[in-house]
């Protein structure tokens, strides 16, 4: 209090003086992303890792909030896989208790292009996009004016047109459907040359275990996030060595208790995977490789 004390006595006498609040944010329970991809930070600052990301329209949890010194709201936020880091506060809008979760209810609209540009009104020419809705964002649906374009209000709040080829609409609560292994092989291979990025779980950049993570949701097998996570916490079966088939994840690391990468199998040779290996891009490799083989723990498969 008297470093409080003294810091407003300072600005009193320098008016031109900003002096950043160390008083702690309003502690919300939840709230909505409104950016398309926010990094989840390992604590409240940018200078610290990135340990995840949370996508345009995602309902999270908060479980802490901080005022960091530069006088920034952060809030230690859990993600629907139960995934937590922290995100700057203006990356949020932050629910009251009592409101509803963002496209819980009512028509959504699901987005399945790698990306979907939504607009101020129904034209591509007139202005830049209002928000940019990554693959898997799911948005609140309001009307559909035409065989085009239809109306959706954004996590921020702002109603913005998107072109309905760029998803479908579907009713809320939404949940992926299982698909088969050579539909999930086909949705991987959307992603091939997307860059590695990591912590990056959206089409601007996946790190491995965020594209197994996204291609396994989007075939309705959800699992956790983080290869060693998936290898051995997501409730997957073991496939035995040989046994290998498209819609397996394979598992890569120095040893089975030190589990670093992941992708899924394509074929009984071929994975697919976002890795830095050779380049660093999303990418088909062969399990029989030597550099493959030499690190190679095993595969799973969803029950």
């Amino acid at each position: 209090m008297k470093n409080l004390a003294a810091l407003i006595l300072v600005a009193a006498l320098m008016p031109g003086l900003a002096v950043a609040s160390t008083e702690q944010p309003v502690m919300p329970q939840a709230g909505v992303v409104i950016n398309t991809a926010e990094n989840m930070h390992s604590r409240s600052n940018t200078d610290t890792d990135v340990v995840s990301q949370a996508l345009l329209g995602m309902n999270v949890k908060i479980l802490k909030a901080e005022r960091n010194a530069k006088g920034e709201d952060w809030y230690d936020i859990e993600t629907p896989d139960t995934y937590k880091g922290w995100v700057v506060g203006s990356s949020l809008r932050l629910l009251k208790p009592g409101d509803k979760p963002y496209a819980s209810a009512g028509k959504v609209f699901v987005v399945m292009s790698l990306f979907a540009n939504t607009y101020r009104e129904p034209d591509v020419t007139e202005h830049r996009p209002v928000k940019v809705a990554p693959i898997s964002s799911v948005l609140e649906f309001v009307l559909e004016a035409d065989d085009r374009w239809l109306q959706v209000v954004l996590p921020c709040g702002t109603k913005a047109w998107v072109q309905a080829g760029d998803g479908e609409i579907r009713e809320a609560p939404w949940s992926w459907p299982r698909t088969t292994p050579d539909d999930m092989v086909a949705l991987s291979k959307r992603f091939l040359g997307i860059p590695y990025l990591w912590g990056g779980t959206s089409p601007r950049g996946l790190d491995c275990s965020g594209f197994a993570q996204l291609i396994y949701k989007m075939s309705g097998r959800p699992i956790l996030r983080d290869a060693d996570i998936q290898f051995e916490g997501s409730g997957l079966e073991t496939v035995a060595p040989g046994d290998e088939r498209a819609g397996d994840l394979v598992f890569f690391g120095r040893a089975k208790d030190k589990i670093g990468h992941v992708g899924m199998m394509i074929s009984t040779e071929e994975f697919i995977n976002a890795t830095t290996h050779e380049k660093p891009v999303v990418q088909i490799s062969r399990l029989k490789d030597a550099y493959w083989q030499h690190i190679y723990q095993g595969a799973r498969r969803a029950k």
